[in-house]
This record gives C-alpha cells, sequence and structure tokens, in this order.
C-alpha cells in the first residue's frame, strides 16, 4: 500500500479515451459501483472519490465525443497525477489513441505518467481485437490489459495505480 508523509493526500487519476471503449465501466469498477452493460455516453465529465490507503483517487472520467476532447482535454488533465488512455483494443482505436497519449504527453511532459489501457481483452480471440502487448508496441507506452467488466481485474488495475503513484510520491519528496 502507498505510504504516504501527507495525511489523506488526494490524487487526480484521469481517464480519457474515445467513445465506448469502457473509461466509465473503468471507473465504476475502481469505485466498486455495479456494471451495467448498457452503453450511456459520458456527458462532459463524472467524478467519483476511492479511498486507498492514506489516499482519496480522484477519479475523472471524460467523456469521449470529439467535441469534448478537442475543446476541454487540456484543461481537464492539467493537475493529474495519473493519468489513464483507454482504448477497446481495435485496431483503428489503438491507432487514434496515439494521438491522446502524445497530446496528453504534450501538456503534461514528464511530471505525469501516462498509461494505456487495453480493455475489453477478453474479445482478442472472437472479433480481431489486439493482445494488450501488441497494443503496447503500437502505442510505444506501458499498456495493462483489462477486462473492465470483470470485477476481478480491480486487484490488478489497484496494484499498477499503487505502483505509479509511488513513482510520484517519490518524485515530488525529490523536489521538495
Amino acid at each position: 500500500m502507498l505510504r504516504s508523509t501527507y495525511i489523506d493526500e488526494t490524487v487526480k487519476v484521469s481517464i480519457i479515451g474515445f467513445p465506448a471503449v469502457g473509461k466509465t465501466t473503468m471507473m465504476k469498477m475502481l469505485a466498486k459501483r455495479p456494471i451495467e452493460k448498457k452503453y450511456l455516453p459520458t456527458q462532459g465529465f463524472d467524478l467519483k472519490t476511492v479511498q486507498f490507503g492514506d489516499f482519496k483517487l480522484r477519479i475523472w472520467d471524460f467523456g469521449g465525443q470529439k467535441n469534448y476532447l478537442k475543446t476541454y482535454l487540456k484543461d481537464f488533465v492539467v493537475g493529474s497525477d495519473l493519468i489513464f488512455i483507454v482504448t477497446d483494443s481495435t485496431p483503428k482505436n489503438v491507432l487514434n489513441s496515439r494521438q491522446l497519449i502524445d497530446y496528453a504527453k504534450e501538456i503534461m511532459g514528464d511530471d505525469c505518467p501516462i498509461i494505456a489501457v487495453a480493455n475489453k481483452q477478453d474479445l482478442c480471440k472472437t472479433d480481431g481485437r489486439m493482445d494488450y502487448k501488441r497494443v503496447e508496441d503500437l502505442l510505444h507506452t506501458k499498456t495493462l490489459g483489462l477486462t473492465a467488466i470483470d470485477p476481478e481485474e480491480r486487484r490488478r488495475l489497484m496494484k499498477t495505480i499503487e505502483i505509479e503513484l509511488e513513482k510520484v510520491m517519490f518524485r515530488r519528496s525529490m523536489k521538495e
């Protein structure tokens, strides 16, 4: 578990990606909320707080419609401690996600880890989606394979967050 010298430290985790890739499902998984299989696009953004040891994760789920991404993405990700770029692992979406990664890196520089999430890994064998290693090779970014509709995956996702936030906290302490 994360070790912090700060009590009740709030950490901003941003989840971005194009429509219908599983961002909201991923956020619901983290917040231990029921996951519905009906698709309802996020309008603007959604925000949840998850207690994680001494930390409060403020998880921002940003709508994937192009007009939101073009207009608000820069303001949305500023101040993030960790950014997840979610793709549904289809070839087209993976290639489009490269643009989001580049843009997020342009905004944040090296101040914030950016991790790709190759979601819908349960569909790789049935409909031509790419496995997470192939996604990682194409995106040139650390990638986590995930099936966000599977609540058993939560532990792995939380472990990834823990590891990345340990690095963030270490960098913060080195700057002080």
